[in-house]
């Protein structure tokens, strides 16, 4: 029971528009299911305004959200023959809040999925350059063994344990100066009995 006069009318005149919208949409939808295509165009356009603000509000951009609308007319239209007049409005929002949220909760699976991918493929990628670093180690470490003996120590020091002229002096009791031509002229050797890709 309502109080006072003004808030009883808009109460009523607010009960008699649903009613009239509700009778303006079961007098569509027998048109529509009767295959008048021009109701059909009338209920989408009293009703895209409400769909696009049902996804919109879920997904958050406009692109989507519209796209989501167009999708959920589409779904109306298949799942129309089995409607039973139970609230129009509240059985096309939930066709539009269950598209939109299926359509999160896939882009949310792909960020997974793409994430997951990315991860798998840098582990392979980091897997395969130890592989491949190994490799070229020993192959280096082999190739050292076929230098003259005076130059193996100098080379392995310098090339394979990354030391420097004067570390390797003081380990070798070499001058730096001797080191330095050590490394000059098994460049020269390796230039001269090696293939190019093979130092």
């Amino acid at each position: 029971m309502c109080r006072g006069i003004v808030v009883c009318f808009v109460y009523k005149v607010d009960e008699e528009r649903r009613e009239g919208s509700r009778i303006q949409d079961e007098r569509l939808i027998e048109k529509i299911k009767a295959g008048h295509q021009q109701a059909l165009r009338l209920l989408i356009e009293r009703y895209k305004g409400h769909v696009f603000k049902v996804t919109y509000s879920v997904v958050r951009d406009e692109k989507e959200a519209e796209d989501l609308a167009q999708e959920t007319f589409i779904k109306m239209m298949d799942a129309l023959p089995s409607y039973q007049s139970q609230g129009f409005k509240t059985w096309l929002s939930r066709i539009a809040m269950n598209k939109a949220i299926d359509y999160k909760r896939k882009k949310a699976r792909q960020k997974e999925d793409l994430a997951y991918e990315t991860l798998e493929y840098e582990r392979m990628q980091s897997a395969e350059e130890e592989w491949l670093e190994r490799e070229k180690v020993l192959a280096v470490s082999h190739s050292i063994g076929l230098l003259p003996a005076n130059y193996q120590g100098v080379v392995q020091a310098y090339y394979i344990e990354g030391k420097s002229y004067n570390e390797i002096a003081r380990e070798h009791a070499l001058e730096e100066k001797t080191v330095e031509m050590r490394l000059y002229r098994a460049r020269k050797w390796m230039k001269r009995n090696w293939k190019e890709d093979e130092f």
